[in-house]
């Protein structure tokens, strides 16, 4: 019998809330207005459609979590906590449509997940150094961590970016950014800082306001350094040890 400790889910939530939050997200994106689309009215919307993506999360982040394992793209297979890895997961996909329900709950997601992001800047630059270590090459597992980060910055910039538009609502000015409404607004949020931290730019959702535009402007110089450090990891070449 697998027993659950909350040491367990403590140590997963830090690891893989922030993840398994873009996979909630990857999800919605696939019906981006549940309203019309279920023939649900909105406020019902937020009384089922968490918990369906809560499930999905927890479905899908089990399966990748083992498939990159398997691939050894992670150094983490949780295979006596797969139940604790499971309710982070769900938590995630529960919470990612309450983060424009309310202010109060977009503030306090948006605070959950920063945090969780500063602890993972910290895990990652004590890493840093041996990844960038020269004459030694880069493990898979190198690479998958770098990815986790990643995706840690992106989800971040989102939520910052989605409770700065929040934040104009309430006071009554101009729109930070052209995010629509409920959880079309958090695709847009996502779908914009994926497109603003690979450096894209198509232009299609700009940033109005000078707040909004510090701190794009941190987010893209966060991309760039982000790019520089993968190309130093992957220019040191990659090992790829067969068990």
């Amino acid at each position: 019998m697998i027993q659950i400790s909350l040491q367990n889910i403590r140590q997963i939530f830090i690891r893989d809330f922030n993840l398994c939050f873009f996979v909630s997200l990857c999800i919605l994106s696939l019906y981006p207005e549940p309203a019309k689309k279920l023939n649900l009215d909105p406020e019902l919307v937020y009384m089922v459609l968490p918990v369906y993506n809560g499930l999905f999360t927890a479905l899908i982040s089990l399966f990748l979590n083992r498939y990159f394992a398997g691939k050894n793209y992670t150094r983490r297979y949780y295979v006596s906590d797969k139940k604790a890895l499971s309710i982070v997961a769900f938590i995630a996909g529960f919470l990612s449509i309450y983060i424009t329900f309310a202010p109060a709950s977009t503030y306090l997601i948006s605070l959950i997940i920063i945090y969780i992001a500063y602890l993972s800047v910290k895990d990652f630059a004590a890493k840093l150094s041996s990844m960038l270590t020269p004459d030694t090459l880069a493990t898979p597992q190198d690479i998958g961590e770098f990815a986790n980060f990643f995706i840690n910055l992106t989800i971040t910039f989102a939520v910052i970016n989605l409770s700065l538009n929040t934040i104009h609502g309430s006071f009554k000015i101009q729109q930070a950014f052209d995010f629509g409404d409920g959880v079309a607004g958090i695709i847009d949020a996502l779908y914009f800082s994926i497109i603003t931290m690979t450096t894209v730019g198509y232009g299609d959702i700009v940033p109005h306001t000078v707040i909004a535009r510090i701190i794009v402007a941190f987010e893209c110089l966060t991309s760039y350094l982000m790019f520089g450090i993968m190309i130093g990891i992957i220019t040191r070449g990659i090992s790829f040890n067969k068990k």
